[in-house]
């Protein structure tokens, strides 16, 4: 038996490829499977080891139909591929929306974040609705839409589009002199989901906005300075969703890329306002001193961004010089700055999805909605994992 939210769908077996129900064809898996397995660019081979396969010849029969599909095979080959067993079995219009990865190195580890990153965005949106919640899902504008409101700086220069979008979308929220200590609560309250996977080398970020909502993405990696920045820099690519195709670059963007370099000057502008930093550096200034390594230091502590990023920011706002921003580079500000933050920061979400998708799916199984079982794998854990984790959260039934 499956369950699949509001419907039940109770079969016997997987026969040649196919879904039977009291002799009734239902759907069609093999083609499926061997889609997404060269999606991810695996071979048969690859794909039979990780889905626990002792010889690959059982996955070629089952990708040709000419072999039993059971319950057990898709749970194993869902399970490598970090699809769940019901996306073989109905149909998902929100799979074939592609994820927009920046620097993407390893296509086949990214196809696999890819799927895990739209299963929990899917997960959250059917939650939401089977738990009657209102969710106010995040819709970018339409291209039409932010033509017209910035014609000027679209007609002028991409630069300046990106830094009024980033100005109004400070005012419009209210995020005031130091944007970066409100900004994941006022994504948040858009609708937009922030995860954190160990992407290691695959790829640096993502973003996505679907039928379920829109998500950012950022590697768990990443040193804790910059996930603020890799946030804002990602949150340009959704309001923007509309206005771009990557679809020609296989949806991933480089350093070579204008949109990056765009999505930067938005982050930079969103998280240190050209008004708040000319601000400190003339009362810095007015004492007779002029920029050195300290103040660099407190204000990138202050701004909540990366030594790089706040020197950057000054040497835009032509406060400082190139040649004055490579000295600064090469003194030892990163050193102070990582004790610094250490000592100032608080202890980060130790989960890959945020607290607000941990506490649906943890509300769904207090008030008996979803099995143990299914309350598990909306988590991404075994089963008997299940009482210890809860149990480090406090949370524990």
């Amino acid at each position: 038996m499956l369950t699949k939210y509001k419907k039940m769908i109770y079969y016997s077996k997987v026969v040649n490829g196919k879904l039977y129900n009291d002799g009734v064809i239902m759907k069609s898996i093999n083609e499926k499977i061997k889609n997404e397995r060269e999606l991810a660019g695996l071979t048969q081979k690859e794909l039979a080891i990780m889905a626990g396969y002792e010889n690959y010849q059982t996955l070629l029969k089952i990708e040709k139909g000419k072999r039993d599909i059971k319950v057990s095979d898709l749970s194993r080959i869902a399970k490598a591929l970090n699809l769940s067993t019901d996306y073989f079995i109905n149909d998902n219009p929100n799979q074939s929306v592609s994820v927009l990865w920046r620097d993407k190195k390893n296509k086949t580890a990214c196809r696999i974040f890819e799927n895990k990153l739209k299963g929990y965005l899917q997960n959250y949106y059917h939650l939401k609705e089977f738990m009657k919640e209102e969710y106010d899902k995040f819709i970018p504008e339409s291209a039409k839409k932010l033509q017209s409101n910035y014609q000027a700086e679209l007609n002028t220069s991409k630069y300046k589009f990106s830094g009024r979008l980033a100005s109004d979308f400070r005012k419009r929220n209210d995020l005031g002199d130091y944007p970066a200590g409100s900004l994941i609560n006022i994504i948040k309250d858009m609708g937009i989901l922030v995860f954190i996977f160990n992407l290691k080398d695959a790829g640096s970020a993502a973003s996505i906005v679907n039928e379920s909502g829109a998500a950012i993405l950022i590697n768990d990696d990443s040193t804790p300075w910059r996930r603020n920045f890799d946030i804002a820099h990602e949150l340009f690519h959704i309001l923007t969703w509309n206005m771009y195709d990557f679809s020609g670059i296989d949806n991933n963007l480089t350093e070579k890329d204008n949109e990056e370099h765009y999505a930067d000057a938005f982050a930079a502008s969103l998280l240190m306002p050209k008004s708040s930093v000319l601000r400190l550096v003339e009362k810095y200034s007015q004492n007779n001193k002029t920029i050195d390594d300290r103040f660099v230091l407190e204000n990138a502590l202050k701004f909540q961004v990366s030594v790089d990023a706040f020197i950057n920011r000054l040497e835009f706002l032509k406060v400082i010089l190139n040649v004055e921003k490579q000295e600064l580079l090469k003194q030892n500000i990163k050193q102070d700055f990582w004790k610094r933050f250490n000592d100032t920061s608080v202890i980060p979400n130790e989960d890959e999805y945020p607290v607000e998708y941990l506490m649906l799916v943890y509300s769904s199984y207090k008030k008996q909605k979803v099995s143990k079982m299914k309350f598990a794998e909306y988590l991404n854990k075994n089963i008997g994992e299940i009482d210890y984790y809860l149990k480090q959260r406090s949370l524990l039934i």
